[in-house]
């Protein structure tokens, strides 16, 4: 993704972006397309959003996947162009504004996924990634978030520079990395009427899956996948710490240096004889390469993700028991009512 659809880079990006408007049609296609081809923990489903830009407001109102099984010669810039050029000759939204991308449990940062959200926001200053989890969604929440880059995470991947110096000049953090945008569901009043005349067609039986008290699998999953970015992070930080132990290391080697040629020249002098030219303590002292803190500030967002997602999840797990235990009250209570009634009767 981060090489699809490169324009010029625009001179500033600014988030004028504060609400995502998706109509329901975009819905309905983004979620058929994640269902067929994203369902799985390997395979991810990507498209293209089209649409158009209202003040502060993107419109998102059409939408295509990506191709799956691409052969050499496929193109995927000109294939995107050419879905562009057939959708504006039937007068349909045809401008670029983002993409979407299918994820299992939540599980959707990396640096792929920011340079590829970088590159769009470079060259479509207004430009989204919808994000969607078919799992939670069988389950019977509706996950489809929309982000965007922070201007300080867009300036730091302009410079190029993911030191931790860079990171601190740029004040940027792990919370500070992406933005969630609020995200609204249009539909016309012919759907929404369509839809209350369906809901009226589906049979008392459908949704009681959703009311599945059982959390132990989802949670497993959220604490496993938790558990694997921790220890990811663990060694990125082990590494920083070898490489801060080493940079004292080479500091110490350098003052000893120093002292060791003072003496020497101190001691040439007092002989009568020369001392010895300044030499570059740099050319003697290779510099050690600073390990990059973008990956551990990414494990980290992920991280706080995951304990977002796994607080979400456990309260609404608690509402399910609480209604459970509302429903349970009545039916023990007739019950019992019936119970009495027998008793009396013997």
């Amino acid at each position: 993704m981060a090489n699809r659809n490169r324009r010029a880079n625009a001179p500033d990006v600014d988030n004028t972006i504060d609400l995502v408007q998706v109509d329901g049609l975009v819905v309905a296609k983004i979620i058929k397309h994640c269902h067929e081809e994203g369902s799985s923990a390997v395979d991810v489903a990507q498209g293209v959003l089209l649409g158009l830009v209202a003040d502060t407001r993107l419109e998102v109102t059409n939408c295509f996947p990506f191709p799956k099984n691409l052969d050499e010669n496929f193109d995927e810039e000109d294939y995107q162009m050419e879905m562009m050029r057939h959708l504006r000759k039937v007068n349909v939204d045809h401008l670029h504004v983002g993409w979407y991308q299918s994820t299992q449990q939540g599980a959707f940062l990396s640096t792929q996924f920011l340079e590829s959200q970088f590159t769009y926001q470079t060259s479509i200053e207004e430009s989204v990634v919808l994000i969607y989890d078919p799992l939670k969604t069988k389950r019977g929440f509706l996950h489809l978030k929309a982000y965007r880059l922070t201007p300080q995470a867009v300036a730091l991947y302009k410079d190029n520079d993911f030191g931790a110096d860079a990171i601190k000049t740029h004040h940027l953090s792990f919370e500070s990395l992406y933005q969630e945008i609020r995200l609204v569901i249009h539909n016309s009043h012919l759907v929404n009427a369509l839809l209350c005349e369906l809901s009226e067609m589906v049979p008392s039986y459908e949704g009681s899956q959703y009311l599945d008290l059982g959390t132990a699998s989802v949670l497993e999953k959220h604490l496993r996948s938790l558990t694997d970015n921790v220890d990811e992070l663990l060694q990125d930080t082990n590494k920083f710490n070898i490489y801060q132990r080493q940079v004292v290391k080479q500091q110490q080697e350098k003052q000893k240096y120093v002292q060791k040629r003072n003496l020497e020249n101190t001691a040439r002098v007092a002989r009568g004889e020369s001392a010895l030219p300044d030499e570059d303590v740099t050319k003697v002292f290779k510099p050690i390469p600073v390990p990059p803190r973008l990956e551990p500030m990414v494990l980290s967002a992920q991280i706080a993700a995951h304990c977002q997602q796994v607080s979400l999840f456990c309260s609404q797990a608690l509402g399910k028991l609480f209604l459970s235990e509302a429903l349970q009250q009545p039916q023990s209570s007739q019950q019992q009512t019936v119970l009495k009634g027998s008793s009396k009767a013997a």
